[in-house]
C-alpha cells in the first residue's frame, strides 16, 4: 500500500467530507483518514453548511457531492467559500455535466471528480490540493508578516521624526543630538525585534532626553 499523502509526522488537515450516500461516505472517510487527513462527514448540505459555520479554525478543505436533496453541493461550497474565502473546494458528482463544472469553477470550485472514482486519480488530486493549501497557507504567512514589519517600520519611523525634531528644539547645531539620535535609532531596532520590552525602550529613552539636557 503506497505512503500516505501527509506523512505521519506532520500534524493532519482537517476536512470536511459531504456525501449523502453514507456506504461512499463510510469508504471515502476511511480512504481520506488512510492519507492522514482528519475527516468530519456530513449527510447534508445543511449539515455541512452548520459544520462550516461553526468550524473554528475554518476548514481549508472541503470534499461535497453535487447532487443532494435540499442544499446541493454549490450551496456548500458558496457557504465555504464565505467562511473561508482561501478553502479549497472538490466537487464530486456522479451525474457532472459541462455546465455544471463550470458553473462550480465559476463558483470558485478547485475542480469536480467525477463518480464511480478512480483511487489513482483521485490521490493525484488530492495531492494537487494539498500542494494549492500549502502555498495558500505560505501566502497568508508571508502576507502577515509583511503587514507586522510594515507596522514596525511605520512606528520606528513615526519615533525617529519625533526624536529629530526635539534634538533639533534642544540644540540644532550640536554634534551630541546626532549621537543620541543614532542611539535611539539603535534602542528602536531592539524594540522592533522584540529585544527589548516597552518599558526597557522607555527606560532608555528617558535616559537619552536626561543626557541631551546636561
Amino acid at each position: 500500500m503506497p505512503l500516505p499523502l501527509i506523512p505521519p509526522h506532520l500534524p493532519p488537515h482537517q476536512l470536511l467530507l459531504v456525501d449523502d450516500d453514507p456506504v461512499l461516505l463510510e469508504t471515502l472517510s476511511d480512504l481520506l483518514q488512510h492519507e492522514g487527513f482528519t475527516v468530519t462527514t456530513a449527510e447534508s448540505g445543511e449539515g455541512a453548511e452548520h459544520l462550516l459555520g461553526m468550524a473554528h479554525p475554518p476548514y481549508d478543505l472541503v470534499l461535497t457531492d453535487l447532487v443532494m436533496p435540499g442544499k446541493s453541493g454549490l450551496d456548500v461550497l458558496r457557504k465555504a467559500l464565505e467562511v473561508n474565502p482561501s478553502c479549497t473546494v472538490l466537487i464530486l458528482s456522479g451525474f457532472g455535466t459541462v455546465r455544471e463544472a463550470t458553473e462550480a469553477m465559476d463558483l470558485g470550485a478547485y475542480g469536480m471528480v467525477t463518480k464511480p472514482l478512480h483511487l489513482d486519480q483521485f490521490r493525484n488530486m488530492l495531492r494537487r490540493l494539498m500542494e494549492r493549501i500549502e502555498l495558500i497557507h505560505e501566502r497568508d504567512h508571508l502576507r502577515k508578516r509583511v503587514q507586522e514589519l510594515q507596522v514596525r517600520i511605520e512606528s520606528l519611523e513615526a519615533t525617529k521624526g519625533r526624536m529629530e525634531m526635539l534634538a533639533h528644539r534642544i540644540n540644532p547645531m550640536a554634534d551630541s543630538g546626532s549621537e543620541a539620535l543614532s542611539d535611539l535609532e539603535r534602542l528602536a531596532g531592539l524594540k522592533a525585534r522584540g529585544m527589548l520590552t516597552e518599558e526597557q525602550f522607555e527606560t532608555g529613552k528617558k535616559a537619552l532626553l536626561s543626557r541631551w539636557l546636561t
